[in-house]
């Protein structure tokens, strides 16, 4: 799910991580983006002015990552969520902890948790215990694009919402938020 939306906005690199000053998160990782095959999340909102909907459904496993019909590939590991070339989440998940992704040699995407432990309510429901982090990648100088995620624990991401920066001006891009969430029925 996060994988197709990541994929709309930032590119990837390694990840290094610091700061843990804020409270601590009631949830690890793990439980903030539910993983498993027919996981599907439909989300409603706009980008760039016009009206989306969009479902993303998990379709497969392989080589270690869950596939969606997207194309995108996620991973929990022992750090966090990640793709195949970024951390998404990492922990400790605390308000301020903060990490860094070298997206090329001319770009390096920031991420910092800025909020912890508060409730949000979007067309699928109302949400407690959510973590919200924001991810900041500098297109140059003068430009950058700030993507804000909101994670639910046992859903995964209910709202994400973009920015463009330009200058001292910052430009909405566009929000999207959580319609429908849809588990995989459990083996037997």
């Amino acid at each position: 799910m996060r994988l197709a939306l990541c994929a709309l906005f930032l590119l990837a690199g390694c990840a290094t991580t610091s700061g843990t000053a804020g409270p601590a998160a009631k949830h690890r990782v793990a439980e903030l983006q539910p993983l498993a095959v027919g996981n599907s999340w439909t989300y409603v909102g706009k980008m760039m002015g016009q009206p989306l909907e969009r479902t993303i459904t998990i379709t497969g496993f392989k080589d270690g990552f869950y596939v969606d019909d997207a194309n995108g590939r996620l991973a929990v590991d022992g750090e966090g969520l990640r793709d195949d070339k970024r951390y998404l989440l990492k922990e400790p998940l605390r308000q301020g902890a903060t990490w860094t992704s070298i997206v090329s040699v001319a770009s390096t995407e920031r991420y910092e948790v800025i909020d912890a432990g508060f409730t949000v309510s979007v067309p699928a429901g109302t949400f407690s215990d959510c973590i919200q982090v924001r991810g900041i990648n500098r297109i140059d100088k003068m430009r950058e694009l700030r993507t804000d995620w909101t994670y639910a624990p046992g859903v995964g991401i209910v709202r994400l919402a973009t920015t463009a920066k330009v200058g001292d001006k910052e430009l909405p891009q566009g929000v999207l938020e959580l319609r429908e969430f849809k588990q995989a029925a459990k083996a037997p």
